[in-house]
């Protein structure tokens, strides 16, 4: 997963440090990422290159100055974007989540999109399944085919319910 717009959304929030980031992500993120600061300051600094973000060193009393990074326009733009295209990574299901958690300002249209997006992709994953446990001789492959499908019918029950929320809202 990239860390670039797990950056990018959390500081669309409020400006933050790197140390920050690293506590927001291991508190509200778990379940769907980890990040170390060996991946996120490569990725801080990549995002400062190219204009993304902007460091601001605050001085502090006995110690080094505290970098606190703030997204830019040109970030935001990006991070917009992002929110916008559908999951196309191995880890669909943490980058779809993670959409979710970071789409707090997103167009009521926009979210409902990219909810329908996912229904669709589960939808053909549960085709995908149900055709595959079929074909399937192996009493323990089936099993896994069985967690699989538990899971892709329990995201489908969450996702009309996210999209029955939005649309009421």
């Amino acid at each position: 997963m990239s860390h670039r717009y797990l950056i990018l959304g959390l500081l669309a929030e409020r400006p933050m440090t790197g140390y920050d980031i690293k506590k927001h992500v291991k508190a509200a993120l778990g379940t769907v990422t980890n990040a170390s600061y060996g991946t996120l300051y490569p990725a801080l600094h990549k995002l400062q290159q190219e204009g993304a973000v902007e460091v601001e060193e605050v001085p502090q009393k006995g110690r080094p100055a505290k970098k606190v990074y703030r997204i830019t326009e040109s970030g935001q733009s990006e991070l917009q974007g992002w929110l916008r295209q559908p999951a196309t990574t191995d880890q669909i299901r943490r980058e779809f989540l993670l959409k979710v958690y970071l789409a707090k300002g997103m167009e009521k249209q926009d979210l409902l999109l990219l909810l329908a997006n996912r229904r669709c992709e589960t939808e053909a994953l549960l085709k995908s399944l149900r055709e595959e446990k079929q074909d399937l001789h192996d009493p323990q492959q089936g099993w896994v085919v069985d967690y699989a499908l538990s899971v892709c019918k329990a995201e489908m029950d969450w996702i009309k319910r996210m999209e029955a929320q939005v649309g009421a809202a």
